[in-house]
């Protein structure tokens, strides 16, 4: 029996139903051990990336791929510039190429499409995903199948998940109150916080190398952990206890 207290449940996209995660990680160590290689320390790499560049990417571009050349060419001329020393054009150009290699629909994750259908079929449903090119995510939605399982219309697409913009999905799909809403994801920065601080339930999903953004203290330890997109919704549909129970 599907639970009673829920009216809406929002799915996130990326490292909940497919597997983007290995790509973003393969290209940063790529990344990390090209700049070693050219005499950088390994750490300050990692710390200028993370902490300075790669924010100030997603702030211009938005989430997404698209913006992974720019923070990895501007990576390095950080870095340059702090050794004082001109960065050479061949070496951005290859920074650049591999950003740009991530791009492209990620595989599904088991059983991740088979569970969604299930979870549609009982609770209304919707993807909530973030990016900053909404094209190009929409057409990975499309590719991994979601669009023809869900339908355009049960499809949100925003530049960046906050409480606001939690809310204002809500109020797309006629939810007066939060409390009976609850948001599946991965990320605890884009997903959990903001469904909790605007007052829903929320259920993450751990992956086993979680992006370092994502990598923040929740507001509230009022949410389910599993450890698959299944799990989540065999909870969600009462075939399971809570974990831990």
């Amino acid at each position: 029996m599907s639970r009673p207290d829920i009216s809406l449940v929002l799915v996130d996209f990326d490292d909940t139903l497919v597997d983007t995660a290995p790509r973003f990680l393969g290209a940063r160590r790529t990344l990390f051990e090209r700049l070693v290689a050219l005499g950088f320390d390994d750490a300050r790499c990692r710390a200028v990336h993370h902490e300075q560049i790669d924010p100030a990417m997603m702030r211009r571009f938005g989430f997404g791929p698209s913006r992974l050349e720019h923070s990895f060419r501007e990576t390095y001329r950080a870095l340059c510039a702090e050794r004082e020393v001109g960065p050479s054009v061949e070496v951005e150009r290859e920074l650049e190429a591999v950003g740009r290699a991530v791009a492209g629909t990620p595989p599904l994750l088991e059983g991740a499409l088979d569970a969604l259908a299930a979870l549609a079929a009982r609770l209304p449903t919707v993807l909530y995903t973030q990016s900053g090119d909404p094209e190009y995510q929409l057409s990975c939605v499309r590719e991994a199948g979601v669009l023809d399982l869900l339908g355009a219309e049960r499809i949100h697409v925003s530049p960046r998940k906050t409480a606001e913009a939690f809310r204002a999905v809500l109020a797309r799909y006629g939810v007066a109150d939060p409390a009976l809403a609850c948001m599946v994801g991965n990320s605890m920065r884009s997903d959990i916080n903001p469904a909790l601080t605007a007052g829903a339930k929320a259920i993450l999903v751990d992956v086993p190398e979680p992006w370092e953004f994502d990598v923040v203290e929740p507001v509230s330890p009022d949410f389910v952990r599993v450890g698959s997109f299944p799990d989540a919704v065999r909870y969600l549909l009462g075939e399971g206890g809570r974990p831990g129970e």
